[in-house]
């Protein structure tokens, strides 16, 4: 063997390219969620599996009215969150994306919304949401509400 090459073919095998994205309509954030992506121009399954139940979709796992309350304002939450990260990637590449940018806006503000309402009627999960949630609050109540080792739903 010759140490001077590495192969000791003269030609290319093969060269990939990977076509840019382009916007399309997102899917609604439950579904996007569920899916793992909120382009559906982005869905494209390797294998085809069956649809399974979604835990989204599930009855609250906790008996009280209040907890099943805040696992479906935690479940709100989450899935708006997962949409703007989702959309995040697409705007590092995309950056003069008009509808990106303008959905990106409006899901942040909804965050920032949800993130006041949930610390204010349950407890603070981000150090932001401490003071939206109840800007009254006296003292530093990072530690209230239970963790998610303690029955708490990230």
């Amino acid at each position: 063997m010759n140490n001077d090459k590495c192969c000791s073919c003269p030609e290319s095998l093969a060269m990939a390219t990977v076509p840019m994205q382009e916007w399309c309509e997102p899917y609604d954030f439950e579904t996007a969620l569920m899916e793992g992506t909120i382009f559906p121009c982005l869905n494209m399954p390797f294998f085809k599996a069956d649809k399974g139940e979604s835990n989204l979709k599930s009855t609250s796992l906790s008996g009280t009215p209040a907890e099943a309350d805040r696992e479906a304002k935690m479940t709100e939450l989450s899935t708006i969150s997962f949409a703007i990260n989702d959309l995040t990637l697409y705007l590092d590449t995309h950056p003069d994306c008009k509808e990106g940018l303008t959905l990106f806006k409006e899901l942040l503000n909804k965050r920032l919304d949800l993130l006041a309402e949930f610390a204010g009627k349950f407890y603070p999960l981000t150090q932001i949401s401490m003071i939206t949630g109840n800007p009254d609050s006296c003292c530093y109540d990072w530690g209230e509400g239970p963790m998610p080792w303690e029955g708490g739903k990230l």
